[in-house]
């Protein structure tokens, strides 16, 4: 199964809603995620993709680390627009990204399903939560239980067909001023089109900081327990 893990390393100094601006804690922590998820083996192919240009050259000893493992990583880089970046929001980057990948990857063609993940977070059950995947199903949760407008982009799965059709270039309506955010839109999307959307089948554990709002993510065990519940009759969908 495919992972497309997104990152921006060196962020403008002009994007807004940015806590986490220093480059090199921001690598270290692409870094520490990237090892964390090739050290579960949860996937055979990894891609990891960023949009500020820093490069790919820092990450390529991870490579070695899945030589002889029936794996494979692709590192890519590019100078995303960060002009628009900067007018429409992150969620505008993360679409850029997004569309690169499927325009320019190698590991990704003749790949029926993705599962995507934001680079700097870590979802400490992701082998458990793959092993139960179907392909051909649509894999969205809502951030929290108390926020059911949207979808959480931070993790979701889906066809690589039904993507490139419906979300690859959705991201240009993103306005975060405005608060239209990707999760938004991403929702409307999944609503006009009437896209059935299945929970993850155990609720992921993520940990890590968020880079705009500056946010510590963490969990307790058993309440996620008590979520693992309730995602396997799909309980964390938009209403």
């Amino acid at each position: 199964m495919l992972a497309i893990i997104t990152g921006t390393i060196r962020p403008s100094q002009k994007m807004k809603q940015l806590v986490l601006r220093d480059e090199n804690e921001r690598f270290k922590q692409y870094e520490e995620g990237l090892r964390f998820l090739l050290e579960s083996r949860a996937f055979s192919k990894v891609i990891f993709c960023e949009n500020s240009g820093f490069g790919a050259e820092k990450l390529s000893c991870l490579i070695d680390m899945v030589s002889g493992k029936d794996m494979k990583l692709e590192l890519l880089s590019f100078q995303g627009d960060v002009e628009k970046a900067c007018t429409h929001g992150k969620g505008y980057g993360e679409g850029e990204i997004m569309k690169y990948v499927f325009s320019h990857s190698r590991l990704i063609l003749g790949e029926p399903f993705f599962v995507k993940m934001t680079g700097r977070l870590k979802v400490d059950n992701i082998g458990k939560m793959v092993k139960h995947l179907d392909p051909e199903n649509t894999y969205f949760n809502i951030p929290n239980r108390t926020k059911r407008d949207i979808y959480d982009t931070r993790i979701y799965g889906m066809p690589c067909a039904q993507f490139k059709k419906l979300f690859m270039d959705i991201y240009t309506q993103v306005m975060d001023e405005q608060g239209i955010f990707l999760e938004s839109v991403y929702t409307q999307v999944i609503r006009d089109n009437k896209i059935n959307i299945t929970n993850f089948p155990y609720y992921p554990r993520i940990t890590g900081v968020s880079g705009s709002g500056g946010s510590v993510y963490g969990y307790t065990e058993w309440k996620c327990k008590i979520r693992d519940i309730f995602s396997k009759v799909n309980a964390y969908r938009v209403k």
